[in-house]
Parts: C-alpha cells; sequence; structure tokens
C-alpha cells in the first residue's frame, strides 16, 4: 500500500464497480442495499455524522446524502484514491480515531483523514475504507453495519458484507424545487445564473420567490410595485410583444407586469398563467429546467395566450437566436436549454443589527389582529391579543433579543416568561428559570416592508408578522432590567421605606399601625423601615430568564422583607374580615413570603409583587383611607412605590480574621478575663506584647460565607477553630455596673464553646446542664455589630440588648447611657497559641490557668514564664495532658519541637 495510507486515521464503506468517470464529475448516492448514507445530526446529537438512514424527500434532506468523488491518485495495485464531499455540508468526508467505546468509532464527522481507497471488484459492490497504524499494529476501519460505529479489525475483510456496508452508486435524478427554502435556503432572495450567457430581466438583480400550487412566480428586489402609481405587486411575465425577425419564429419574452384582469377572450382568465413558473434541478449537477403551462402566440394577426393543459409539448425557458444573438425567452420547439443554477441572494439586513428592540404590530388591514395595530408584542411574542400600548428599556417583558447571524439571517427571542421551573445547579443552589416557550424566529430570513422605517415581516404569513423593529437603549450588561437589585452589602448597611409614587397623594410612606398592620401615612418619620433579606430557603427566589437560547441572561431575586434589623417580623399578608390585610407577621408559615419589586416604564418606582403566587398579586395602596391590601390592583388604587434609604443603622461587615481593635493609642485586649483597653509595651500598665492585642473576630452564624448579611459578631481572645465549632473567650456583657450616674454591664473575656448558631458560657448550668442559647436570645450577650459613624470608625453594638461599649473610671462596659468608644479596626497577624499551635505533631492549647498539651506523651515539657522562670518541668505521661500554670504569656518547649508562646487566662 501506498505510504500515504500506512497512517490513515478512518475509515468507510463500499460503493458499487464504477469507472472514475461515472462517479468523478456529479453527486451520487451512496446506498447499501434499501438506505442511503446521510449526513445527520442523530448520533452523536447535535454533530455532523453518518448515517445510513431511508431516502429524504426533501431537497435539503436529498441534499444530506449526496457525495460529490474527488480523485486524487491511483495506487500501485490499480484501486483509486478519492475525497467525498457532502453537497449539503459542502465538507469533507473526514473521521478522527476517536473512541466512543471499547474497540468502537463512532461515525461524526471531525478532521482526520478524508482520502479514501476506493477497491473496485468485490463480490455485490466495492469498497472504500482507510487504514492506519496503531501501537504499531495496521489496522483497517470501514462503516459497519451497526449504525452509528465504524468497524475496525486488525485485518478486516473490507469484502465481507456481513461485517461492512457495501453500497453501490445512484444517480439522483432530477426533483421540482417546491419550497422558498428549495431556492433561497435560509435567506428571503436568491439569483438565477444562466452561465455563459444573459439572462436578461432574470439576472438583473436579486429575486423573490413566491410559491404558487407547486410553481412560482418572481418579483425582482427593489421593484415589487408597480411604477404606474397602482401600487400592485409586479412579477416576471412572459411579454405579449413578440420578438424575432420574422412571424413564423417570433417568440415571446419577458418583462415585470402587474396581475392584470381578463381583457379578453385571448387571455383565458387572465395572464397569471404567464407568471408561473415550474423548476426543476437535477440534483448531480444542480442544474435546473424552468417551464411554464402557458405561452403567449401570434395567431391570425392577434396574440393569444395558449394553455399547455398537459399537452404532450412543453414550454421552456431558453434561447433562439437571432440575428447571431441569443435571446432568453420561452417556447417549445428548438430552445438551446441553458446551464441554469442557483446563487445565494442579499440578505435584508436589519439596520441595527444583534441588540434588544421592541416588536410593533403592523398588520394588514382586513386582518384579525389588525385591531392590535401599533400595539408591541409581549412575552415570547406569540400572543398579539395581549399586547401593550408602550413598549420600554426597562420592563423585559416588551422587549426581543434578536441576533443577527453570519449568513444573514436572524434569531428572535423575548426576554421575559411567566412561566418558571425550579431547578437544581452543580453547586446544590435551588433556583428558578424561565425561557420562552420559543423562539419568535429561528434562523430565519427577515423579509422588508419599508426598511427606512424599520417595516419587516417575519415570512410565516399568519397575519401577525408584519413589524416594527425599533432598537432599545438597553443595557445589556445589566443583567437585573426591569427589576429592583440588591447586593448584598446593600441589604446589610441599612434598610428601606416605601414612598407611595402618585401625583395625587404626596409624602405617603408604608407605616406600621396596631396590630402590626401594615397603613399608609403621612410624613418620612412615620415610615416603616424594612430590611431586605436576599432569599435562600425558598426556590425561585433567584430566577434566570432571558432570551437564554441567543446568550441573553437576566436575573430577578426576591427578597424577604423585615423590621430593620429584627428577623423576626416579616411583612406578610393575612385574612382580616375576608380582606388579605399586609401586616408584619411572626407566624412560621409566613416566614417565607418573598417578594420582587417590578420596575415601572421610567424605572423610577416600583410595584411590590409577591414571588410565589401564580398571578402575580401586589401590594396596593388606597389613596382614599391609606389601606394597604395584596390582591390583583383595581380601579383607582395606585400601585407603584418609590424606594428610599432609610434611616436605619449601618454596620460594618467585617472578614473573619484577627485584628487590633483600637481607640486612637488604646487597643482593646483582655487582662484577667476582663475586658481593658491598654496599650502596647506601656510597662505602667500592663507588661504586654503585640500578640496579647490581636483579637480574633468572626461571623456569629454558621453560614461565614458571602451570604451572610446580619453582620452579627464574636470577638475572641483566643480561639480554637475546628469547622463549626469555635472554642475560646469570647468579648461579653455581664453582671451590673454602677458608677456616679453611670450604669451598665461589665465587659467581660468569658469562656465559650460556639456550635454552629448556639453559644455555651463555661460554668452557665442549670440543674447541672449546661445553656446554650441562640444568636438572637437576649441571654446571649457576646452578639456585637460594628456600627457606623459619620465622623469615621465604628462603635462596637452588643446587638440584643443595644448597648456599647464605653470607657468609665478605666472601666470597660456595655452601657446605654454613656458616650461609646470610636474604634478602628486593622489587620493583623495571629498570635503564637492564641488558637491551635501545631507543632508537628504536638498541640498546645492554653486555657483558664492550665496549659493542655496533646500529642506529646513520653516527652519533656518545660514552662517558664515571660521572665524565663521555670514553673513546670516534667515528662508527659498522657497523649492529653493539663498542666497548671500561671495567668499571663508563657513559654512552652516541648521536647524535639520548637518553643511557643501560650497565653493563659
Amino acid at each position: 500500500m501506498n505510504k500515504r495510507f500506512s497512517t490513515l486515521v478512518a475509515a468507510f464503506a463500499a460503493i458499487a464497480t464504477v469507472s472514475y468517470a461515472q462517479i468523478g464529475d456529479k453527486y451520487v448516492y451512496l446506498k447499501n442495499s434499501t438506505n442511503y448514507l446521510t449526513v445527520t445530526k442523530e448520533n452523536p446529537a447535535k454533530a455532523d455524522s453518518v448515517w445510513f438512514k431511508a431516502a429524504g424527500v426533501t431537497k435539503a434532506e436529498k441534499d444530506s446524502a449526496l457525495w460529490l468523488p474527488k480523485y486524487v491518485e491511483t495506487m500501485t495495485s490499480g484501486d483509486s484514491v478519492f475525497q467525498f464531499v457532502n453537497k449539503a455540508t459542502q465538507k469533507n468526508l473526514s473521521f478522527a480515531v476517536k473512541k466512543n467505546g471499547a474497540d468502537k468509532y463512532g461515525t461524526m464527522i471531525a478532521p482526520g483523514i478524508d482520502k479514501f481507497v476506493f477497491k473496485s471488484g468485490v463480490a455485490n459492490g466495492s469498497a472504500i475504507y482507510a487504514a492506519y497504524n496503531l501501537d504499531g499494529k495496521n489496522v483497517i476501519v470501514s462503516l459497519s453495519n451497526n449504525p452509528g460505529e465504524l468497524a475496525v479489525a486488525e485485518n478486516l475483510d473490507v469484502t465481507n458484507s456481513s461485517v461492512v456496508s457495501l453500497v453501490e452508486v445512484e444517480a439522483p435524478g432530477a426533483l421540482d424545487l417546491t419550497t422558498v427554502a428549495d431556492l433561497a435556503g435560509k435567506l428571503s432572495s436568491f439569483k438565477f445564473e444562466f452561465k455563459g450567457k444573459d439572462g436578461g430581466i432574470f439576472t438583473a438583480t436579486d429575486l423573490i420567490p413566491v410559491p404558487v400550487n407547486g410553481k412560482y412566480r418572481f418579483q425582482v428586489v427593489g421593484q415589487e410595485k408597480s411604477t404606474k402609481g397602482t401600487k400592485k405587486d409586479q412579477y416576471i411575465t412572459i411579454d405579449t410583444t413578440m420578438i424575432g425577425s420574422t412571424t413564423s419564429i417570433q417568440v415571446a419574452a419577458f418583462k415585470l407586469d402587474t396581475i392584470v384582469a381578463a381583457g379578453g377572450a385571448q387571455y383565458q382568465g387572465g395572464n397569471e398563467g404567464l407568471q408561473t413558473f415550474k423548476l426543476s434541478m437535477d440534483l448531480g449537477n444542480d442544474s435546473i429546467s424552468m417551464t411554464t403551462d402557458s405561452i403567449v402566440r401570434f395567431v391570425n394577426g392577434k396574440y393569444e395566450v395558449a394553455v399547455h393543459g398537459g399537452a404532450t409539448s412543453t414550454y421552456i425557458v431558453g434561447y433562439k437566436t437571432f440575428n447571431g444573438a441569443p435571446v432568453l425567452c420561452i417556447d417549445s420547439a428548438a430552445i438551446e436549454a441553458p446551464f441554469i443554477t442557483l446563487a445565494k441572494g442579499t440578505p435584508v439586513k436589519l439596520a441595527g443589527g444583534t441588540g434588544v428592540y421592541s416588536l410593533q404590530l403592523k398588520a394588514k388591514g382586513g386582518n384579525t389582529y389588525a385591531t392590535y395595530n401599533d400595539k408591541y408584542l409581549v412575552g415570547d411574542g406569540s400572543t398579539p391579543s395581549a399586547a401593550v400600548a408602550a413598549a420600554s428599556a426597562y420592563i423585559p417583558s416588551t422587549q426581543f433579543y434578536v441576533k443577527e447571524h453570519e449568513d444573514g439571517t436572524y434569531s428572535i427571542q423575548g426576554r421575559e416568561a411567566t412561566s418558571i421551573s425550579t431547578k437544581t445547579g452543580s453547586n446544590g443552589e435551588t433556583y428558578g428559570e424561565a425561557i420562552a416557550s420559543s423562539l419568535l424566529l429561528d434562523e430565519k430570513p427577515l423579509y422588508a416592508v419599508d426598511v427606512a422605517n424599520g417595516v419587516y415581516h417575519l415570512g410565516k404569513g399568519n397575519g401577525q408578522d408584519t413589524l416594527v423593529f425599533k432598537k432599545l437603549d438597553v443595557d445589556l450588561t445589566n443583567e437585573h432590567i426591569g427589576y429592583k437589585y440588591y447586593t448584598k452589602e446593600e441589604m446589610g448597611y441599612g434598610a428601606v421605606k416605601f414612598n407611595l409614587a402618585s401625583a395625587a397623594a404626596d409624602d405617603i410612606y408604608l407605616s406600621l399601625v396596631q396590630d402590626s398592620v401594615i397603613a399608609g401615612a403621612k410624613g418620612a418619620e412615620k415610615a416603616l423601615e424594612l430590611r431586605l433579606v436576599e432569599g435562600a430557603e425558598i426556590a425561585k427566589d433567584t430566577v434566570y430568564y432571558g432570551a437564554q437560547a441567543l446568550g441573553d441572561t437576566l436575573v430577578r431575586v426576591a427578597y424577604a422583607l423585615e423590621q430593620a434589623y429584627d428577623a423576626e417580623g416579616r411583612l406578610a399578608h393575612e385574612p382580616v374580615n375576608s380582606v388579605e390585610v399586609v401586616k408584619l407577621s411572626k407566624k412560621a408559615n409566613l416566614q417565607n413570603q418573598r417578594f420582587f419589586f417590578v420596575a415601572g416604564p421610567a424605572e423610577d418606582s416600583y410595584k411590590i409583587v409577591e414571588a410565589m403566587t401564580t398571578n402575580n398579586d401586589i401590594l396596593t395602596l388606597n389613596i382614599s383611607n391609606l389601606s394597604v391590601t395584596y390582591d390583583e390592583p383595581v380601579a383607582g388604587v395606585e400601585t407603584y412605590f418609590n424606594i428610599e434609604g432609610a434611616e436605619a443603622p449601618v454596620y460594618k461587615k467585617m472578614e473573619s480574621g484577627h485584628y487590633n481593635i483600637g481607640n486612637g493609642l488604646e487597643m482593646l485586649t483582655a487582662s484577667a478575663g476582663v475586658a481593658k483597653m491598654l496599650r502596647v509595651g506601656d510597662e505602667l500598665k500592663a507588661a504586654s506584647t503585640a500578640d496579647d492585642f490581636s483579637l480574633y473576630v468572626d461571623s456569629a452564624y454558621v453560614n461565614r460565607g458571602e451570604d451572610n448579611t446580619e453582620y452579627g459578631y464574636y470577638i475572641y481572645k483566643g480561639a480554637e477553630v475546628k469547622n463549626d465549632t469555635i472554642i475560646g473567650s469570647v468579648l461579653s456583657a455581664k453582671g451590673k455596673f454602677a458608677a456616679d450616674a453611670a450604669k451598665g454591664d461589665s465587659a467581660i473575656f468569658r469562656s465559650a464553646t460556639i456550635v454552629k448558631d448556639t453559644i455555651a458560657y463555661e460554668g452557665d448550668l442549670k440543674d447541672g446542664k449546661q445553656n446554650k442559647y441562640k444568636v438572637r436570645d437576649a441571654k446571649n450577650t457576646s452578639l456585637v455589630g460594628f456600627k457606623v459613624v459619620e465622623e469615621g470608625g465604628f462603635e462596637i453594638v452588643a446587638l440584643n440588648s443595644n448597648k456599647k461599649l464605653a470607657v468609665v473610671n478605666g472601666v470597660v462596659i456595655f452601657s446605654d447611657n454613656v458616650a461609646p468608644l470610636t474604634f478602628t479596626t486593622e489587620a493583623t497577624e495571629a498570635p503564637t497559641a492564641n488558637e491551635d499551635v501545631e507543632v508537628s505533631e504536638v498541640t498546645v492549647i492554653a486555657g483558664n490557668g492550665n496549659v493542655t498539651v496533646a500529642g506529646a506523651q513520653g516527652k519533656k515539657v518545660v514552662i517558664s514564664n515571660i521572665l524565663g522562670q521555670t514553673v513546670a518541668n516534667t515528662v508527659i505521661a498522657s497523649d492529653n495532658a493539663t498542666i497548671a500554670a500561671p495567668q499571663g504569656v508563657v513559654v512552652v518547649a516541648v521536647e524535639g519541637e520548637e518553643a511557643v508562646k501560650a497565653i493563659v487566662k
């Protein structure tokens, strides 16, 4: 075998014994007894592959099964080498060696080997195959009788029809072209090419095919309407003016004309028959034969229209020569049939290209949908009766994403749909997804009606497809357009209040009245301040929508509405005297209420819509009595609100880590379990090091990531962190403090264990059992927030008592009647042994009056104070030993390990 085929990578079937001349100049079918080798996307899904299928019916189906063999060379064996080009894709038959399973190769079209050996003289056919070297073995591959795979063997017998598919060559014959797609493909226009000769009016410009009962009329692009003021459509028509040198050989040529009424008997019902042409294509070489049923004759001094009516003669479009020049005409005799082929037309272009548009209906008069003329399609565009009076760059339901493809076709999809399905992301997140049910247009051309004014039709012919395309100035980088969106920082830092947007009523806000009922009230000072919480436990709180099939994505987020910084009272609605009254509720079954905010046409005010209802009930405020209910809006009820920032406390969001928390030169630390403001290196106050002022700050919630929006924290002096458990001394309020007029709670560091969202203080027992408190339990005195102050810095607030950290006579307290300190935070290094200190496999943990050494069994341990005095010298007898040590910084030296510092409380 020729060297170049010793490394061929893919393989194929067989064809009947024919000469090169028979298979190398026209497209042919490759058939294995009953089915035809076809390019399809059936297997594998969405990828071109070859498959033996039943014969196709349409031109596109037939083209997918036609192959043009291109001769490459003849081998020394006498066998020929070919490439095979598919008519539909214009791509070579080509395979890559890629196993789909054990010893199987798929038939997907892929870059690789595209030259194949043609072996003639095989019983029942001829063979086409390829061979290549795999792991030092010569392997032959051919198309298998098993659909969708190649036969592979070290010495595959390509003449064995029980293993491989032997095929025969079949000529495709002629096909009547009956659809616009047959002529223009995906475009709205096409051209005839009369190779080597002038086609006259047929080739003047692009043609628009108009199907008529299996035949066509042809319009000329740009000259669709009559120039005589009648505005009737005009088509290429057989001319009634005869041409020719003598009467005996006169013939009819072509011109543009309108359809006219019967002017006399000679027209036999009008000239429609002079405008309809039948097209038939030889699929082997794409040559076209064009005929018509009618012809003009000059008989007895007058013209007549002769109707073919099934007679044996055929009126063919072709050439006759007059005075040495060929003239395109129509006749039944002595016609020189030209080689007519099709060429792509020029696509109609949408002036704005890819982008977001509104689609305004322009149905023809008398059409059912003309009632909705000048209105704008909404949703997926399939229901004109739902069209609205105005479209907006801020209302996705009135927007359509239009994508222009390279071939001049367009796809159109609505940006909003109401049907939402629940999805689960790869990370386990539950969310909603809403996708328009179908594309309004899918890779199809637009047809020009009035390009200057943006009027096109979609080619559907259903009376609702003539539309005005108006490009909207939409910010495509804003994926939340149409709905109010808040970042987690915005939700966590403050609250919002709702001001009625109405010209008829001024300064009206949602307010809280008796029995936690929401009502309207005049004056911003009466406004109810509501905290936003992004839903996390309800599916469909976050909904992805948009024209997703075209790469356009929008996101709608629903929120819980709670009393500011109080997670117990949420906006809900309950029946009161058969009216759904809006109120703040603490009922468990109403805690899951979620709302999204729908923008008005100018995106300056919003409706409050419940996320979980199927009919999207909205919050409504009645101007006459200021009552607030939840239902479908009724006449006279205003429903839009301005969303304003509220005068709510603003708290800093802290990343978990170690910080110096200071007030000027003073920094917060612990001394003998008491919170103190000390200074680094100030021997008059304390013998301290920088490590003493490294405090660990961590969220007070189980979820310590991006989704934490409460911004409550614990401040530790020494913390052992293991997953959801932290053990350490935590800043807390305990006991009563009173000095002169000042009062409050002592600020101390209490030993505690925090597991998930509960805190257990050491020694806090009831009937011998450990007390555990939730985050917002009043007995949890360690939950603090960093309240931002205008002057800069933060106040440390005990969130469950609203008392703030202050200093009275050198004593640090939590108080509500003493001016609080203003703190700054600065990230710092973790102190040595402040948390788990792992030295090799040895762990040293500082406790109250002791040090615990783990993993040092049998090793000598020496503990020294900060002055270098030895306070303990012992050999550890157990794997977890506790050794008494004085309060303060000690140095722990474990035999064979590097000495470490620990802070004993």
